[in-house]
């Protein structure tokens, strides 16, 4: 048993790992927002709400092509 475990929990690790480290241009944007101490708030609240749109748009999305063709949900998860 914990032989299926470990290669699962460093997959997970390293996956997670690699969401934390990657700093794309949006979170150097805030970053270098925030070291500047100028405009933090909005800055901050800008970006929450467009992840939050974005991330609204994906899962309507995906949920609007499941809805209309049930066997993407299958090739979606392979």
């Amino acid at each position: 048993m914990l032989d299926l475990a470990l290669p699962l929990l460093l997959t997970g690790l390293a996956t997670g790992l690699s969401l934390i480290v990657a700093i794309g241009a949006q979170n150097a944007y805030v970053l270098r927002t925030g070291l500047a101490r100028s405009h933090v708030t909005a800055v901050v609240g800008i970006c929450i709400g467009a992840d939050v749109l974005l991330i609204l748009a994906g899962v309507a999305g995906v949920g609007s092509l499941v809805a209309r063709m049930p066997d993407a949900l299958t090739a979606l998860r392979t």
